[in-house]
């Protein structure tokens, strides 16, 4: 198991002891992948899948029976949803107990299969590095998600002479044919408005390289989803109109509803479906991925370049350089781009009222405090929605959502993977008060790991994602009210800093101080979301959890 492991490239082991998986434990006394003892299995789940975002490898999740593995469901299915590559291994009962009612014995597989691409029962020791190599090769094979090996204790226990000589990797595709091709490049000429519509395999390495060096040469403007944050540069802003997945009629929904020609890269309806951005099926849609089109009432391609997306894009480049759009196009996008600024302005412009800092004007001041090296792990509640309209990135897996399952809880693990793997960076996370318990025992793991990064409280004291929607729906709110807590002491009680802030000078400054300061520092800043009703009365149905 170990062996196989590292010959994969597993960097970091993420898990909770027990006694039905203890041996792999023991093996890993004697080396291998890091080992992080977590204080929840489904902590240890969300490490383990943003280390497979963060780095492309899985980072696995190693668990014991019982409730030990039941309590992974909710990072697997986020995993799986989400799209980040990670395998959980799970320790069971002894195989002559498979099928009795007794301690800890359950139908693991059967648990498991619903929030996995992949989950297997090993019922011969050498069986165990197959099974392995496999889960690890289904994870990473598109579209990327979580798999699990189920072993049972007395198959642990067994010797084997199998092994695994060598990994073998997911074969790369290569481009989509060149006819598909061909004609793809017609239409994209032809078009009077054409756009890019960039989702979330984009922001794979290659891709984003690929898609880069193509919008540098055509003049092709380009909207994100919110996994997609990142894949247009700096140096290419002008081309950048705008993310989306939450709001009607942002800049980029009006870019996306005016395209006659709308190339989707990568893209997935998961992030946003398309009956919200797409309200005429007709219009000529080209479809770019490795994956086949998910066939929709409104997704339905005109084309469809199917292969490797970074190949597909260089033969794309090669055809379409020198491509400039019309200049009342060019006007009307410019237009939109200002829009997007204006946005961000109007926050500016209200950063305090007599109940708390303004949310957007915190979001807005963290993005001016932290650089182009930083990660920012964005949890959910209704700071996700300012984090999601407001802040800017400019690399790929730098800003880090849940949209597909809007999972609470994320936001600290994955800052925990962050500082893992991107030691010497600016790690930051943002949070409700609420979420933030989802998880927060987990700082013990991170200040034992001497981890640095800050996280930031944006605090209320109620569920109120959920209150203003209620409001919306009936007039009034149910239980969502929740109770203060002292962070200072809380965080304090795990080795690290706790800071309660009121205005927006006292956050900056707080805020400029953790970003130099070695370990975890937390920061509760209060705000007012009075504004939440009216703002939020814009978003699409049924986006929200």
């Amino acid at each position: 198991m170990v062996e196989t492991l590292a010959a994969y490239g597993v960097r970091f082991i993420f898990g909770v002891p027990g006694a039905k998986i203890d041996a792999v434990y023991d093996a890993l006394a004697d080396g291998g992948p890091q080992l992080v003892v977590c204080r929840h299995e489904q902590n240890a789940a969300f490490m383990a899948a943003a280390v497979g975002r963060l780095t492309g490898t899985p980072g696995v999740a190693l668990v014991t029976s019982g409730p030990g593995t039941t309590n992974l469901a909710t990072g697997l299915i986020t995993a799986t949803t989400e799209q980040d590559p990670m395998v959980a291994i799970c320790g069971a009962v002894q195989r002559a107990d498979r099928l009795k009612r007794t301690h800890q014995s359950m139908d693991a597989v059967a648990a498991l299969k619903p929030f996995t691409k992949y989950t297997g029962e090993v019922n011969d020791p050498d069986n165990v590095p197959e099974a392995v190599a496999n889960a690890i090769r289904i994870a990473l094979t598109a579209p990327h998600g979580a798999a699990a090996v189920v072993l049972p204790a007395d198959v642990l226990a067994a010797t084997t002479s199998a092994a695994i000589v060598e990994p073998t990797p997911v074969p790369a595709l290569g481009p989509a044919p060149a006819g598909p091709i061909a004609q793809a490049v017609n239409l994209i000429r032809a078009a009077k408005r054409p756009a890019l519509f960039v989702g979330i395999r984009a922001g794979e390495p290659a891709p984003c390289a690929a898609l880069r060096a193509m919008i540098a040469v055509a003049d092709l403007p380009v909207v994100e989803t919110f996994q997609a944050a990142g894949v247009v540069s700096r140096e290419l802003e002008d081309v950048f109109v705008g993310r989306v997945g939450l709001f009607r009629n942002q800049p980029g929904d009006i870019v996306i509803g005016h395209a006659d020609v709308l190339v989707t890269i990568g893209y997935d309806p998961v992030e946003y479906d398309p009956r919200l951005w797409n309200s005429d099926p007709a219009r000529t849609l080209i479809h770019i991925d490795e994956m086949p089109a998910d066939i929709d009432n409104h997704y339905q391609p005109a084309l469809e370049l199917r292969g490797d997306i970074a190949a597909t894009l260089t033969e794309l480049t090669r055809q379409l350089t020198g491509l400039r759009l019309d200049r009342g196009v060019t006007v009307r996008i410019a237009e939109q781009r200002a829009a997007l600024l204006n946005i961000d302005e109007e926050a500016r412009q209200r950063p305090q009222t007599g109940g708390g800092v303004n949310p957007a004007a915190v979001v807005l001041k963290i993005r001016d405090l932290i650089d182009d090296t930083a990660t920012v792990a964005c949890d959910v509640g209704s700071h996700y929605i300012y984090m999601a309209r407001h802040f800017r990135v400019y690399q790929p897996r730098r800003l880090l959502f849940s949209d597909g399952q809007q999972t609470l809880g994320v936001a600290l693990p994955w800052a925990m993977a962050a500082a893992l793997v991107r030691p010497g960076t600016p790690v930051v996370s943002v949070s409700g008060d609420g979420g933030f318990l989802f998880s927060a025992q987990e700082l013990e793991t991170a200040t034992r790991l001497g981890l640095s990064f800050t996280h930031v409280i944006m605090r209320d004291n109620t569920y109120n994602m959920v209150a203003f929607q209620e409001e919306l729906k009936y007039g009034r709110t149910s239980g969502v009210q929740l109770g203060d807590y002292d962070i200072v002491h809380y965080a304090a009680a795990f080795g690290a800093k706790g800071v309660r802030v009121s205005s927006l000078t006292e956050f900056e400054d707080a805020f400029t101080r953790s970003l130099a300061e070695p370990g975890v520092t937390i920061i509760d800043v209060l705000v007012d979301y009075s504004r939440n009703t009216e703002l939020f009365a814009e978003l699409h149905d049924g986006v929200l959890e």
